[in-house]
Formats: C-alpha cells, structure tokens, sequence
C-alpha cells in the first residue's frame, strides 16, 4: 500500500508544480500607454489597484540541458521568466511575446486604472480568446479569428475582428470617447444597462439585428436633389441611427455578415 501510494506522489508533484503560478511586477516611470504583442496564448486584462503592472502566467517553459549557459535568441529577451519581455521607452510600456511558446500558456495583466492598452491579437498563430474584466479606461484589441469577451467595463473600446465573435457586456458607456465594435464573419453582442446614454450606429450588410432596448430610431434629414428629377432612389442597405435614453456617446456597430444583439442588461 505504502509502495502504491509513493508511485501516486511521485506523479502528482510535476502536476501540482506545472499548475503553478508565476507573477511579474513592473512599475512604469510614466503612466502612461501599454502596447501588447505576440501573447498567443488565453490573454485576460483586468483593472487592479496600485501603480504596478501585474503580470500572471502558468508559463514553464524547461531549458534543454545542452542550453545551460545559453540564451534564448529571439526578437526579444526575456526578462520576466515568464516567456515574455517588458520594457518602457517615452511613455509607452511593452509587453512582448519572447518566444514561440507563450501561445501554449495563459496570461493575466493587471493595469493600473486609467492607462490606455493596445491589444494586437491578429496573429494567425494566436490560439486562445480575449478576456477582458472590470476594465476602466481606453482598450484596443486587433484579433484575426480570436473571441473577444469584455464583462463589468465602461471603455472606450475600439475592436477590430475578422472571424471572431464580440460579446460586451457594459458596466457603463464611457461618455468622454466612443466606442467602435467591428467584425467581418462574427457576431457582435453587447448587453447595455438600461438607464445608460448613447447614440448607437448600426452597419450591417448580410447579417440580422436583434434588439430589446428602447432604441429610438433618427429622423435623418431629407434633402431634394434636382438631379434624380423622374428617377427613383435604390436603397441600399446601409447604417442606421439610433438615440437610447435620450443619446449620448457614439457607440458604432460594424459586422459584415454575423449578426448585432443589443439588449438591456
């Protein structure tokens, strides 16, 4: 019995260690913007207290032993020991996929509230979706066929896709900037507390729009042309403008052929 149970210890220490997480802290001099490139793998940002970038990662990643005294040659060094490097250079932080690898782990990052984040995504080798919670603060993310899922968050968002699916789920609409959601096959979701203002414009050529907000559809200005004097106009389908609440901030909505859901949250 003690032999069996020595055998199963034996096998579950590499797995409680694998499971383990690693954390990278790093102050920037200057609040200011955060550019994020070349993480492949799940990436989730977050808001967090305090002035530091907290970087968390299940990376473990073993050396070769015929690497000892080595370094890994690459774009960038890694200089976290989380496959990853941070630097800062005029105001702008970088956090940089090191080596090939990181698409195979997880990444969470802690921003300071307010900073601005740059999310390029669009890799055809990033293998894992976009989680974005309880984020205050400007966010950009560029995806070719990862999810985007943003929940408890106010923006301003400026998202661009191209087969993945949006869901944003507002905490409330940044009214200072606006906000544009956009993607080629995928469907965009987005929930919007009910007492929140917004104008919202809507774009969408093969997909369908579903809707319980109270929308109220714009009147839009009707001018004559003395040009189309005995022709009739063609419609095409196009944008359409709607007020909620009375409007507010633009939120503009784009999808080629998936599908728009608005509802109240």
């Amino acid at each position: 019995m003690k032999r069996i149970l020595t055998i199963i210890a034996a096998f579950a220490i590499p797995v409680v260690m694998m499971g383990q997480t690693k954390k990278f802290e790093f102050t920037p001099k200057v609040k200011g913007k955060i550019e994020i490139t070349n993480l492949l793998g799940e990436v989730s940002l977050q808001n967090a207290s305090g002035n530091a970038i907290v970087i968390e990662s299940d990376f473990n990643l073993e050396k070769p032993d015929r690497a000892e005294g080595l370094k890994l040659l690459g774009s960038a060094e890694d200089n976290t020991d989380l496959g990853i490097n941070v630097s800062e250079e005029n105001g702008v932080i970088s956090i940089q996929g090191a080596t090939r690898q990181v698409r195979d782990y997880k990444y969470k990052i802690l921003i300071p509230s307010g900073m601005a984040v740059n999310l390029d995504y669009g890799s055809p080798f990033a293998k894992d979706d976009v989680i974005v919670d309880s984020f205050t603060g400007s966010l950009e993310i560029k995806t070719l066929n990862a999810n985007v899922k943003i929940t408890k968050s106010s923006g301003p968002f400026t998202i661009n896709t191209i087969s993945g699916d949006l869901e944003i789920s507002f905490d409330k609409i940044n009214q200072s900037e606006p906000t544009s959601l956009a993607s080629v096959n995928g469907i965009i979701d987005v929930t919007i507390p009910t007492s929140d203002k917004a104008n919202i414009e809507i774009s969408t050529i093969n997909g369908n729009v579903y809707n319980n907000l109270d929308l109220k559809a714009v009147a839009k200005e009707k001018k004559e042309d003395r040009h189309a004097y005995g022709m009739d106009a063609i419609r095409m389908q196009g944008g359409t403008s709607y007020t909620l609440n009375g409007g507010g901030q633009k939120v503009f909505l784009k999808s080629i052929s998936g599908n728009i859901y608005l509802r109240r949250k």
